[in-house]
């Protein structure tokens, strides 16, 4: 690292630092601390939404991911398409109709207080666990670049991060996370650049070799359960991965309710989820040109090192000064727009679902504040552990499908099953979460089955459950339940 990088990479902080002050200010109301007024343009909170979903785990876990192993987990890409439309004709206009600030007062409307309590609960378990994976990732990166131990990298991008996003709520995350996107896109351009032209023979030698080696593997058709990721278990549980990730996980929604219109908020959530399958062809084929051009070094220090450290060995040997420091901006750019999305929503759900219905004195926006800087403090702290978490791609994706499911399930339940009831959907969350624990532990099924599983659990065990009580009353079902919400 020179003194230039180091220069782009300071440049870079201080400008996030200073839009994040910058619009703190005038924010009197939790509505514009959370959700931007429901002012913000469809395409910005897009690419806060593609800003947040790509994160610092892709960035450096794709490449990883596909040097050591193949293209196989892109298989989850057939699912978009279902889960577009699912998301767009269900959930969507739902939420905008009742004007939530979280996905979890639907749960109390439909069913009662305290499944809404439990559904959040099981939200803020996922995004600690996922956002101490998000802050560790570019930590090995720096750390890998600048010598630096990588616990103090975690620290600095928790404590960074958590500064802005405290002060400038939703404003600060939109707009940093539409310019940590632009940062991030310019990297990885660069980056891609440099791989391919640093192979002997270019595209067409790194097709060749990569494909005769088994890296460019795109299809398994195997029904095993076990198999880690084939077609089957990555359109079926991939939907339920998606939905989970889009829809039902708060930091995601919130970006999409921050429009002033349904159709904003569908081409929102279209355009996010389009981009993010196309950025997973980019970054994995940025790993299959990384194997191909270490296989023709003499050395093969490549091959015995941790895979996710592997394109921070190629920025930091082969890079120019100068373009090193922008992919370190844009890992920093990565990491930053995710963590600050997940923050904002971990303070959204906290204060909205768990303080205010108890106490409404919690609904000022310094209590906001104070609750995103101690889940900052909380998600930092988690950091300096994930490194016992796995690969970083896989790590995230198995966090996600553990607790998403049955948040999948219990909302299916309440919109889908007029039938379904309090006591339902409270034992829905409760037992597939007990069940998915059980499948993870006991058997060797592939994580991208976990969702489905879980989701399938709720569904029947609420079901089931509801039948042993009376059904809901009028209050619980109109305008909650499918066909009902555009009577």
């Amino acid at each position: 690292m020179s003194s230039l990088d180091y220069a782009v990479v300071a440049v870079y902080l201080l400008a996030v630092v200073w839009i994040g002050g910058r619009l703190g200010s005038g924010q009197g109301s939790l509505k514009a601390f959370f959700l931007g007024g429901r002012t913000i343009p469809w395409w910005a909170a897009a690419c806060s939404g593609i800003a947040t979903m790509v994160s610092a785990i892709g960035f450096i876990g794709g490449p990883s991911q596909a040097f050591a192993s193949d293209w196989t987990y892109l298989q989850a890409r057939f699912a978009w398409p279902v889960a577009i439309v699912v998301a767009c004709i269900l959930f969507i206009p739902l939420f905008h109709k009742l004007e939530v600030f979280t996905a979890y007062e639907y749960l109390e409307k439909r069913f009662d207080r305290k499944t809404r309590l439990l559904a959040a609960a099981v939200f803020i378990f996922l995004k600690c666990s996922y956002t101490a994976v998000a802050i560790y990732a570019p930590a090995i990166v720096v750390s890998q670049m600048t010598g630096l131990p990588a616990e103090w990298v975690c620290l600095g991008i928790g404590g960074v991060t958590t500064l802005y996003t405290s002060v400038g709520g939703m404003r600060a995350v939109i707009w940093t996370d539409t310019a940590q996107f632009l940062v991030l896109l310019a990297g990885l351009i660069a980056a891609l650049y440099y791989v391919v032209s640093s192979v002997d023979g270019g595209f067409t030698e790194i097709m060749a070799e990569a494909g005769t080696a088994g890296k460019l593997q795109f299809l398994d058709w195997s029904t095993s359960f076990e198999t880690e990721f084939t077609v089957w278990g990555c359109l079926i549980g991939g939907t339920f991965y998606l939905l989970s990730q889009y829809v039902v996980d708060q930091a995601e929604l919130q970006r999409f309710l921050t429009t002033s219109s349904v159709r904003g908020s569908q081409q929102a959530l279209t355009s996010t989820m389009v981009f993010t399958s196309l950025y997973g062809l980019f970054v994995f084929f940025i790993g299959s040109a990384l194997y191909v051009y270490y296989t023709q070094q003499p050395t093969q220090v490549a091959f015995e090192m941790d895979p996710d450290r592997v394109f921070p060995m190629f920025i930091l040997e082969q890079l120019p000064s100068g373009l090193r420091g922008l992919l370190l901006a844009g890992i920093f750019a990565a990491a930053m727009s995710t963590v600050s999305s997940i923050l904002n929503s971990l303070a959204t759900v906290a204060v909205r679902d768990m303080l205010q219905p108890v106490a409404r004195s919690a609904g000022s926006v310094n209590v906001a504040r104070w609750a995103t800087l101690a889940f900052g403090c909380v998600a930092t702290a988690l950091s300096l552990r994930a490194g016992s978490f796995g690969t970083i791609l896989i790590a995230q994706g198995k966090i996600r499908n553990f607790f998403g499911g049955s948040l999948v399930g219990v909302f299916m339940l309440g919109l889908l099953n007029p039938r379904a009831n309090a006591r339902g959907g409270f034992w829905s969350i409760v037992v597939s979460f007990a069940a998915t624990a059980t499948l993870a532990t006991a058997t060797d099924v592939s994580w991208m089955w976990y969702g489905v599983f879980s989701a399938a659990v709720a569904y029947l065990v609420g079901s089931v459950v509801s039948r042993s009580a009376d059904p809901p009353g009028e209050y619980h079902l109109d305008g909650l339940v499918w066909r009902r919400t555009n009577g």
